[in-house]
């Protein structure tokens, strides 16, 4: 058996040892000097001149005096002589001149590897694998971030303005919202239901706080008041008890007016603003709003209107620089689609309407056309809208049928010499379109007397206002007042009604119409920067008007109206047939 024990080398006593006890202390002076190590030094070379009893240090390469020649070991001070221990690998020792752990690696002191330093880290993760996007990774039921004081800030910071620092919302590691400045210093927040597609709800501008909701917003107003904007009181103001918001400009912006017409509060006949258009014909403008009426009602429909002079001699032209306009109103349905001439307009031969009845079932696929009275449908006109059927059908969104007022149409479907007048049979030059069948019925068919005519065509606009109006004088404001209402059932298209199945109109404009470049049938080209000037849009109800429905003729059907007229002089008030007025200001 060995002598010593197998780490520390600490001596044993043997069998039938004498003196006992020598043994037994070495032991314990080894074990006081080497457990629970701790050493004064472990850089200093020579002994110290006056060393306590117990004193300990690690002995560097090249020590002298009574150290010489251990190089690495341990020294001790023990009953006043130098003991030296040679360290076993593994054997760890605290050193007081440095405040330091230091480890025995079987051939060197090396310092010791502690507690990491905690700064500068590539990466953590605590309960799952950070990687390089995610440097810090938690996998946790919760993470709280407290205050060390007082309070606490959560800073996400990025190089550039159009960079991004936001907090992204996950479902299975895709995106579904996302709130911060993403690519730009302006505060969003976005969502996507598929983590490609966002939906930005909110954007708050840098620069003035202004909140804005670029998707819309509900829940602001009870859905039973609509799905529409809210409205401000400076809008009220603006409409006043007018149909019109910002006819006259007193919301102090050119809202509700095209994007060619320019705010001009200077320009202006005694209201708060007008509205110009520059230059060559822009074709038809729309105000931006659609207006809510009654067509079964009559309105009165004002505005203002001012040509700009040109200096030059324009002697050459009957009009000299002053050009054509147009203003009208265009009409929609309920569903918000516009209303044209062909939707509701029934070709008229001779006078005799061609509005009549199935009298036998019509399905696509057929190839004539059986009505109960063809003595209105056309025998000479070409046109192919003139050569066409109108099928009256049609049924808004909600269900609700039309009776002069259809998109089911067909043009160029029979030709001329094909109208049996005698048989009452229209025979078609082709199949009739599944485009025309019955949308109630499977099989798309009309019934026997479903009310049916010869479509027919007119003009696309209706200018209820005025229409190819020339002022009198440039640089003058002019008042024109006319009248538009009641529903038109006489399929020809009155400019005076509205088309049937009205809900809405939307005032439009054809500025400047005939400033062409090159010049237009007789007016001259006037150049790119002559203006017109437009103001005080109005349409209000007449309540004062009476129409009268045309009973029989070319034009029964349509409604005559007549309007209060008042007479200053006279001091009286008379009902006449309405007329475009046109008044200097």
């Amino acid at each position: 058996m060995s002598n010593t024990s197998a780490n520390l080398s600490l001596p044993y006593i043997q069998p039938s040892q004498a003196q006992k006890h020598v043994t037994h202390n070495e032991a314990v002076r080894m074990l006081d000097s080497l457990v629970q190590l701790s050493v004064l030094s472990a850089s200093q070379t020579t002994p110290p001149a006056i060393p306590d009893d117990g004193d300990g240090f690690i002995l560097p390469v090249g020590v002298a005096g009574a150290w010489a020649g251990h190089d690495a070991d341990l020294a001790v001070y023990q009953d006043n002589t130098w003991v030296f221990y040679t360290p076993g690998e593994g054997l760890f020792a605290w050193v007081q001149d440095i405040d330091e752990h230091r480890v025995f690696d079987g051939t060197d002191w090396i310092v010791a590897a502690g507690v990491p330093e905690l700064q500068n880290l590539d990466m953590v993760g605590i309960q799952t694998t950070a990687d390089a996007s995610n440097r810090l990774s938690v996998a946790s039921a919760a993470t709280l971030l407290t205050h060390a004081g007082a309070g606490h800030q959560l800073k996400l910071n990025k190089a550039a303005n159009s960079d991004t620092a936001s907090l992204l919302f996950q479902t299975n590691w895709s995106g579904r919202a996302e709130m911060g400045t993403t690519g730009s210093d302006d505060f969003e927040i976005k969502v996507s239901p598929d983590g490609s597609t966002f939906h930005q709800a909110m954007t708050v501008d840098q620069n003035s706080g202004e909140v804005s909701f670029p998707s819309g917003i509900n829940g602001l107003a009870s859905p039973d008041f609509g799905d529409g904007s809210l409205i401000t009181t400076d809008y009220m103001a603006a409409k006043g008890v007018d149909l019109i918001a910002n006819g006259t400009g007193l919301l102090g912006n050119a809202y509700n007016h095209p994007a060619e017409f320019t705010y001009d509060p200077i320009q202006t006949p005694n209201l708060p603003a007008s509205f110009s258009c520059s230059g060559h014909y822009p074709g038809v403008v729309k105000m931006q709003e659609r207006i809510p009426v009654d067509p079964n009602q009559v309105y009165r429909l004002n505005c203002y209107v001012r040509q700009e002079g040109l200096s030059g001699d324009w002697s050459a032209y009957a009009n000299e620089e002053r050009h054509r306009h147009y203003m009208g109103l265009a009409c929609e349905d309920q569903d918000g689609n516009t209303i044209e001439s062909q939707h509701h307009m029934r070709y008229h031969h001779s006078g005799t309407d061609s509005l009549t009845t199935l009298a036998a079932p019509l399905t696509p696929g057929d190839t004539s056309v059986q009505v109960v009275d063809a003595s209105g449908w056309n025998e000479t006109a070409s046109q192919s809208y003139n050569r066409g059927l109108i099928i009256f059908g049609y049924k808004n969104a909600a269900g609700a049928l039309y009776s002069h007022y259809s998109r089911i149409v067909g043009t160029g479907l029979f030709d001329l010499g094909q109208v049996n007048k005698t048989s009452h049979t229209i025979t078609l030059n082709q199949p009739l379109p599944a485009s025309l069948g019955n949308p109630a019925d499977g099989s798309g068919t009309w019934p026997v007397g479903t009310p049916l005519a010869n479509a027919s065509k007119g003009g696309a606009l209706k200018y209820s206002f005025f229409g190819a109006t020339v002022l009198d004088q440039t640089d003058t404001w002019y008042r024109i007042n006319n009248y538009t209402g009641g529903i038109d059932l006489s399929g020809t298209n009155q400019s005076a009604n509205f088309a049937p199945g009205t809900s809405r109109v939307q005032v439009f404009w054809l500025p400047n119409y005939s400033n062409r470049s090159g010049g237009y049938s007789g007016f001259p080209d006037t150049g790119a920067a002559h203006r017109v000037w437009f103001t005080g849009t109005s349409v209000v109800p007449e309540p004062h008007a009476v129409q009268k429905e045309e009973a029989s003729g070319a034009y029964a059907g349509r409604k005559l109206i007549k309007v209060p007229y008042s007479d200053f002089d006279a001091g009286t008030i008379t009902l006449v047939a309405p007329a475009r007025v046109v008044t200097e200001i």
